[in-house]
C-alpha cells in the first residue's frame, strides 16, 4: 500500500483495520471539543486575562493541524471514485458540504490575519471558530444518524411545525383581543403578544407577560394545555425515527456477522476455521 492510499484510508474509510486510523480520529475529535471550550473560557475575563497567551498559542496549533487535514484529504480526494478526475475531481471535493466545513473551521485564523484589523471583526473572527464543531459530523455516527432520521421525518416535521406556527399566530391574536383594552402597554400588538404566546406554548413562562383578566386566564391555561401536547408531537416522531434506525443498524450489523462467521467456515469439513478464503 502507498503512501497515500495509507493516508486516504486513515483519513476517509470508516471501520479501517489500522490502529493509527483510530487514535488520528480521537485526537481529531478531542482537538474539536477543545477549541469549543477555549472559545468559551475566552468570554471569561479573569481567565482569558491570566490564560489568553497560551489560547492564542493553542489556536495556532490546532489551525495548523486542522490545516494539514485538509490538504491532506484534498491530496488523497482523487483516489475516490467520485473525485477520481485529476484536477477537477480535487474542485469537485473542494466544493464538497464536508470539505466546505473543513475550510470554514480554518478561515477565521487567516481572516483575521490578513484583513484590515478591525476589533469588532476579530471578535466575530474569534467566536465563529466555534463553527469548528460540525467537524464532529466525520467522526460521529450519532450526528449521522439524526441527520438522516430528520430528513426520513421531514415532511411529518414540516406539518407540526407549520400547525404550531398556526396556534402561535391564532393564540396570540386572540390573547391580544382580549388582554390589549386592559394592558395596553403590555400587550400593545399582535406582534408584541407573540413573545406571550412563544412563551406559554413552549411552557416557559418567563413571568414578563401575562393575562389579568379571568378570561385571559382561562384561555392562557388553554394555550399552555396545547402547547404542551403539540411540542411533545416532534419529539415522539424523532424518538420512533431514532428506534426505527437503532433496529434497522443492529440487524445490519448482525447480518454482517453472520457474512463474516460463514465465510469462516470451511467448505469441506464444515468446521469454523481463522482463514477466510
Amino acid at each position: 500500500m502507498t503512501l497515500k492510499e495509507s493516508i486516504y484510508y486513515t483519513l476517509e474509510k470508516e471501520g479501517y483495520q489500522n490502529p493509527w486510523a483510530k487514535r488520528i480520529n480521537s485526537f481529531l475529535i478531542f482537538l474539536i471539543f477543545a477549541n469549543v471550550i477555549t472559545v468559551i473560557l475566552h468570554t471569561v475575563k479573569s481567565i482569558n486575562d491570566e490564560y489568553g497567551h497560551w489560547f492564542d498559542i493553542f489556536e495556532i496549533f490546532s489551525v495548523i493541524i486542522f490545516c494539514v487535514e485538509y490538504l491532506l484529504r484534498v491530496w488523497v480526494c482523487t483516489l475516490n471514485p467520485k473525485y477520481a478526475n485529476g484536477t477537477w475531481g480535487r474542485v469537485a471535493y473542494m466544493t464538497s458540504g464536508m470539505a466546505i466545513i473543513d475550510l470554514i473551521a480554518i478561515m477565521p485564523f487567516f481572516l483575521t490575519i490578513f484583513t484590515v484589523i478591525d476589533l469588532r471583526f476579530v471578535s466575530l473572527m474569534r467566536y465563529a471558530r466555534l463553527l469548528r464543531i460540525f467537524k464532529l459530523r466525520r467522526y460521529s455516527h450519532a450526528i449521522d444518524t439524526l441527520i438522516y432520521v430528520i430528513k426520513d421525518k421531514k415532511e411529518e416535521l414540516v406539518i407540526i411545525f407549520f400547525t404550531i406556527l398556526l396556534l402561535l399566530i391564532l393564540s396570540s391574536s386572540i390573547m391580544y383581543l382580549i388582554e390589549n383594552k386592559v394592558q395596553p402597554d403590555t400587550f400593545s400588538s399582535i406582534p408584541a403578544t407573540m413573545w406571550w404566546g412563544i412563551a406559554t406554548l413552549t411552557t416557559v413562562g418567563y413571568g414578563d407577560m401575562y393575562p389579568i383578566t379571568p378570561l385571559g386566564k382561562f384561555f392562557g391555561a388553554i394555550v399552555a394545555i396545547l402547547g404542551i401536547a403539540m411540542f411533545a408531537l416532534p419529539a415522539g416522531l424523532i424518538s420512533s425515527g431514532f428506534t426505527r434506525m437503532i433496529q434497522k443498524q443492529k440487524k445490519t450489523q448482525k447480518h454482517e456477522e453472520r457474512k463474516q462467521k460463514k465465510a469462516r467456515i470451511c467448505p469441506h469439513c464444515g468446521k469454523e476455521t481463522d482463514l477466510i478464503d
